[in-house]
């Protein structure tokens, strides 16, 4: 809550009385709860989250939209969805899963039928230097997602294929009570006010991703 939530509104507040073009939020899928999918960005139906980061990027999204409406204040608020790539945290699925495969290991998954949106991370990168380039976008919500939407198992397999090696145990982690099935956007409006989508499809960046853990694992 503090670095989310608190630093948010201290950063926005201080930049309130600014002339900044844009204040963009780096916002998460998880702002959505459990909104089916594809989940399309609602200003005004705000939905129950599930954790203290879930609540916090969404007290914060309401935050700069009511600046937004008082003040004008430029904040334009992108949510991601799954990133990933090089140098990503060791202790996400993709990571955690060409570690194990490229050291040959078992490990233990969930049943990994949970479906999910992976989105590279130069895609991300593209999308925020769109977003900042881009006028008019004041006060707007916008997905920022593959559109391509797998199950966890199939991005496990996938990377065990690539590596050659791995052999995860599917079924021996039970998923979590509040764990969401099916998590994906709509990424029509990046399209529509962007002129964004995703670009490195799924397989080309896995094959990027183990390429940049094979050389910093030596």
């Amino acid at each position: 809550m503090k670095s989310h939530f608190v630093g948010c509104k201290n950063l926005s507040l201080f930049f309130l009385n600014s002339k900044i073009t844009k204040f963009i939020q780096i916002g998460s899928s998880i702002e959505y709860g459990k909104k089916l999918s594809p989940q399309y960005e609602n200003k005004n139906n705000y939905q129950k989250t599930f954790s203290f980061y879930g609540k916090a990027k969404l007290l914060s999204t309401k935050l700069l939209l009511n600046l937004y409406t008082k003040f004008n204040f430029p904040a334009v608020i992108i949510r991601l969805y799954l990133v990933y790539g090089p140098n990503q945290d060791t202790n996400r699925v993709i990571p955690i899963t060409v570690s194990n495969a490229i050291k040959n290991k078992k490990f233990d998954c969930s049943d990994g039928l949970q479906i999910r949106d992976f989105t590279y991370i130069d895609d991300v990168i593209d999308a925020i230097i769109k977003t900042l380039k881009k006028k008019n976008l004041s006060g707007e919500i916008i997905n920022i997602g593959s559109g391509d939407p797998i199950t966890i198992r199939s991005v496990i397999l996938k990377i065990c294929n690539i590596v050659g090696s791995g052999k995860p145990q599917f079924g021996n982690i039970q998923l979590r009570k509040d764990e969401i099935r099916s998590l994906y956007p709509s990424v029509l409006k990046a399209k529509k006010l962007l002129n964004w989508k995703s670009k490195i499809k799924l397989n080309l960046g896995l094959k990027r991703t183990v390429n940049y853990y094979r050389r910093k694992n030596g």
